[in-house]
């Protein structure tokens, strides 16, 4: 029902974002022509968007040739239908209603262009973020101990196996001494199940692998979590797991999936060790403050993807995720207790990433005498 509801809403803003298109067509073609036109990309885009879920294989030349520039059509309308407003106002002062044509043609030629950026570009340059931090009562064992998260992969049509694998080999070079990966293996659908397990067998750390699930990896749970487990993935839901240096633990709890009503937080943490410090992974960041009054040192999440589009240069305060009062990318505390939201490698609905990096995220944990901050980023194709 939930994602009945998202893909009919998002019908429903293509039909609306389509004004624009027809406006700027409306320069070159007769109005009969552009209605035509409009109505034939809408129909087009509209019908290919519903395809997007569940993920089904298709051919290669189907996703690069036709599913992404319809996307990345869709993202200029949308973006150009946000820029029309203050062009049309600008164009209304200076030459009055006959230029709103002329003004829609700007909106959505520099809605293409961030569009296509967005498209083929940015969403292929990972950051690596470099995260020193303090955690309360971390032991001398474990100063310095080095975690990788890796959020919101999306394997699937878009980014598949092989963009999968450049994550997992930049991974690797980071030498991490735990990898963690928190939900959204894949886009939607069962299809990609095994290729996202391939993948992160792929991931090489002295401690492991350790993931938990999203809401897009519920079509068949238990079957993606024993695909997981087969190739040697620890698979957290509702449990704990047990890092050890000597006489030193670090507690790693797995929080299961809100969306499917499957989280229970007092059984996640029943497990801990009395002194440990504990890394709670939790998809979802809202489970932030529940985690924090029960003293769990860093809850690392993902799921908005950083917003996914923000505007350029100001993205970590404006973009999607700020304006459905979520969460975006980076790191929050409250009292002892630290949040990092991850801002995801892969993306959900049209591939498109503007304003937000996908990123890999690497903490080297401290004594609370040490600061926490992003530190270097390094930025890779």
């Amino acid at each position: 029902m939930k994602r009945r509801r998202f893909f009919w809403s998002a019908q429903a803003v293509t039909v609306l974002m389509h004004a624009v298109p027809l406006l700027a067509l409306g320069t070159v073609l007769s109005w009969v022509a552009s209605t035509l036109v409009a109505l034939g990309l809408w129909a087009t885009t509209a019908t290919r968007l519903l395809r997007l879920g569940p993920d089904q294989r298709r051919p290669h030349w189907v996703t690069r040739w036709v599913d992404e520039p319809l996307c990345c059509h869709w993202a200029a309308s949308l973006l150009g239908s946000a820029l029309f407003v203050p062009f049309a106002l600008i164009t209304l002062g200076l030459r009055g209603w006959s230029a709103l044509p002329g003004a829609a043609l700007w909106a959505y030629a520099t809605g293409l262009i961030c569009a296509a950026w967005g498209t083929w570009g940015r969403r292929r340059w990972v950051v690596v973020r470099n995260l020193d931090l303090p955690l309360a009562r971390l032991p001398n064992e474990l100063e310095g101990y080095r975690v990788a998260q890796l959020s919101d992969l999306h394997i699937g049509s878009f980014d598949g196996p092989r963009a999968g694998a450049r994550w997992v080999r930049r991974t690797n070079t980071l030498k991490p001494d735990l990898v963690v990966v928190t939900g959204d293996l894949v886009t939607s659908g069962t299809e990609f199940y095994t290729d996202a397990a391939e993948v992160l067998s792929g991931l090489q750390a002295p401690d492991g692998v350790i993931c938990i699930l999203g809401n897009h990896d519920q079509w068949d749970a238990g079957r993606f979590e024993a695909a997981l487990r087969a190739r040697g993935l620890t698979v957290l839901s509702n449990d704990s797991r047990v890092i050890r240096r000597g006489e030193a633990a670090l507690v790693i709890a797995g929080l299961g999936d809100p969306y499917t009503e499957k989280a229970d937080l007092v059984a996640t943490l029943r497990g801990r060790i009395a002194g440990a410090p504990t890394i709670l992974l939790s998809h979802y960041p809202e489970w932030f403050e529940a985690a924090a009054r029960e003293q769990v040192e860093l809850v690392l999440s993902g799921h908005t993807h950083g917003g996914q589009l923000g505007v350029p240069f100001l993205a970590d305060r404006f973009n999607l995720a700020t304006l459905t009062r979520q969460r975006p990318r980076g790191l929050f505390r409250s009292g002892a207790s630290w949040l990092y939201v991850n801002a995801g490698l892969g993306t959900t609905g049209p591939p498109v990433r503007l304003g937000v990096a996908p990123e890999i995220a690497l903490f080297a944990l401290r004594s609370e005498s040490g600061t926490a901050g992003a530190g270097r980023t390094k930025m890779e194709p």
